[in-house]
């Protein structure tokens, strides 16, 4: 491995089966969007359709709750806003005194869908925009599209911006700009997600060629931001390699000031131990500059472990 990308000096996050921040549902598989890679297999010939019973939904909170220890619960799909009963899991887990994390494509998303998910009790959304979607074929487009979303989050206050995109070696190119972006708009957006493009339902025989390294798109965060990865969460099979990977960079307006190091990223994870209402990583109240928290996570454990 790398020495940029050597693991000793990092916090390795403590997170398990029955000790995990964030909990993840999943109550439809409906969505409008077949992305290729699609790990519901929703880009495949005939994909399952399926809204989920809210009761189960419910129970599975509850579960969630009690063997998980969670304190977030990631709604995702399929595409959360098309569930019909979106709004009673809603307020169910906000009545549970649980942070509420909606995963959506942003397709439904209007400033006043936004309120209404607020004062339902959402505390995060994290919009999933990315060229793979084939929602345009043009790249600036997508940048005014995340734009929006930004304005959208100004106008509307009180719930935290976060962007997912995937990354191959199609568009790799493009992270520098990617990056900018996000450094402009660190007043707002508070996490950006790079997965990693792969085929979960890979035939025998299928070109990998698309695919790209997590250490080199590390790398190109790293060389693009100056700074170094504080923490890391092992992939289960290989404890020795990162399947998450975080960076928590410290920012004054658009400019990159340098980051928080393992020994920091620790001391923030104990803070959050005590004092559960947010969900890791947190902007600790000591720290008066605006971070910027973005990591890389393989999609093959995004269902496991996000």
């Amino acid at each position: 491995m790398p020495s940029s990308l050597d693991l000793k000096n990092l916090y390795r996050l403590p997170w398990s089966t029955y000790d995990n921040p964030t909990g993840w549902i999943e109550p439809t598989t409906y969505c409008q969007l077949a992305c290729p890679g699609c790990y519901r297999g929703l880009d495949q010939p005939n994909p399952v359709r399926k809204n989920e019973d809210l009761k189960e939904q419910k129970e599975q909170i509850d579960t969630l709750i009690k063997i998980r220890n969670i304190q977030t619960v990631a709604i995702a799909g399929g595409e959360p806003l098309l569930y019909p009963k979106l709004d009673k899991l809603i307020a169910y887990a906000h009545q549970k005194g649980l942070g509420v994390r909606i995963v959506t494509n942003g397709c439904l998303l209007t400033e006043k869908r936004l309120r209404e998910l607020r004062n339902l009790g959402v505390t995060e959304v994290v919009i999933h925009v990315g060229q793979y979607q084939n929602r345009t074929k043009d790249e600036n487009s997508l940048y005014k599209l995340r734009e929006y979303y930004c304005q959208m989050f100004r106008k509307v206050k009180g719930v935290d911006l976060q962007f997912v995109t995937t990354i191959s070696k199609e568009n790799i190119d493009s992270l520098p700009k990617l990056l900018t972006f996000y450094k402009k708009n660190s007043d707002i957006v508070s996490h950006f997600i790079f997965t990693l493009y792969r085929e979960v339902f890979q035939k025998l025989g299928q070109s990998t060629s698309k695919y790209v390294a997590k250490e080199k798109v590390a790398r190109a965060i790293e060389k693009f931001y100056q700074i170094k990865p504080c923490a890391y969460l092992p992939k289960t099979l290989s404890p020795n390699s990162f399947g998450w990977l975080f960076y928590l960079a410290i920012l004054r307006g658009d400019k990159v000031l340098g980051s928080l190091d393992g020994k920091v990223a620790a001391r923030i994870y104990k803070q959050y131990q005590l004092d559960k209402k947010t969900s890791f990583p947190i902007n600790s109240a000591k720290i008066s500059l605006k971070t910027a928290v973005g990591f890389i996570l393989d999609s093959s454990i995004l269902k496991i472990i996000s």
